[in-house]
């Protein structure tokens, strides 16, 4: 004769407290965090999560020169009701020197860029060739995201 197969009964229902009802669900056991392999192109990450190499700034101007620029426009922006014409031009001259500063300051990351691989004393390895790469892919997003 054959076996007769039963079905276990639902979970909640094999476990029942002694007043007959349900048991509580069962917590989930505490999920394991894997940490993820490091990117191997990029020695460490910035503190937006984004690698970045030894040399990299994450930002091209210094914090205390965007505070004072940022707070040269918004004073601009508050005294516009006050003088219209007299905003514009702050606004306009707070806006020149920013460009001015972001030149003077990508001027210089070029060269230091170039300096690291292009220096005619040292012959330049795949390594530093690899950093310099990520380095200028690195500036150019962050300008292309301006």
């Amino acid at each position: 004769m054959g076996t007769i197969r039963r079905e276990a009964p639902p979970d909640d229902v094999r476990r029942r407290t002694r007043t007959g009802q349900p048991a509580a669900p069962r917590p989930e056991p505490p999920r394991r965090h894997t940490p993820q392999a490091p990117d191997p192109r990029a020695p460490f990450a910035g503190s937006d999560g984004l690698p970045r190499t030894a040399g990299f700034e994450e930002q091209l101007l210094p914090a205390g020169e965007r505070d004072k620029l940022s707070v040269r426009l918004q004073q601009a922006v508050n005294n516009f009701i006050d003088s219209p014409r007299h905003a514009v031009e702050e606004a306009d001259g707070t806006f020149d020197e920013i460009v001015s500063r972001l030149n003077g300051a990508l001027g210089e990351r070029q060269r230091a860029l170039r300096a690291n691989w292009q220096s005619p004393d040292t012959q330049a390895e795949t390594e530093d060739l690899r950093l310099a790469l990520q380095e200028y892919r690195e500036i150019t997003e962050q300008l292309l995201q301006m």
